[in-house]
């Protein structure tokens, strides 16, 4: 099992559920430069991706001011974990988390969700909850690594 930085990204765009394809299309052709996308592959299939980001997109315009703080702290944020629905409950959105980070031990990332049951998950991997934010009409959490 191995984590790559995967060059053709309508094969994660096409493994994303329809609701988020519309909105990570249009964020992906604006911010392409300063986007990779990280797969876990096992036997040429992809267990797990995700999205990792070094500037600010318009979809964080609702928090504009922390992002940004973060940026210069030179944080990098993940965004769009994704683990395919046959490949749940084995392990394999932790493990491309694990695999992330241990890209480049010194990266320091941020994220956020708004799927409170997530705040586990992610503490589990690592990462240490720092405050929820309000983003127009939801809250989400913010964590850090």
């Amino acid at each position: 099992m191995r984590l790559k930085i995967l060059k053709n990204e309508s094969v994660f765009m096409d493994l994303l559920p329809l609701d988020w394809q519309k909105g990570i299309k249009s964020i992906w052709k604006k911010n392409r430069e300063h986007t990779l996308i990280y797969v876990l592959e096992q036997d040429n299939e992809i267990c797990a991706g995700g999205i990792v980001f070094s500037a600010l997109t318009t979809e964080m315009k609702a928090y504009k001011e922390e992002a940004n703080y973060w940026f210069l702290k030179n944080y990098l944020y993940i965004g769009y974990v994704w683990v395919p629905e046959d490949k749940r409950n084995k392990n394999y959105g932790s493990l491309w988390l694990k695999n992330l980070l241990l890209e480049d031990p010194k990266q320091h990332y941020w994220l956020t969700t708004e799927e409170k049951q997530l705040r586990y998950f992610y503490e589990k991997v690592g990462f240490t909850y720092v405050k929820t934010i309000g983003c127009q009409d939801e809250e989400e959490e913010l964590f850090i690594y």
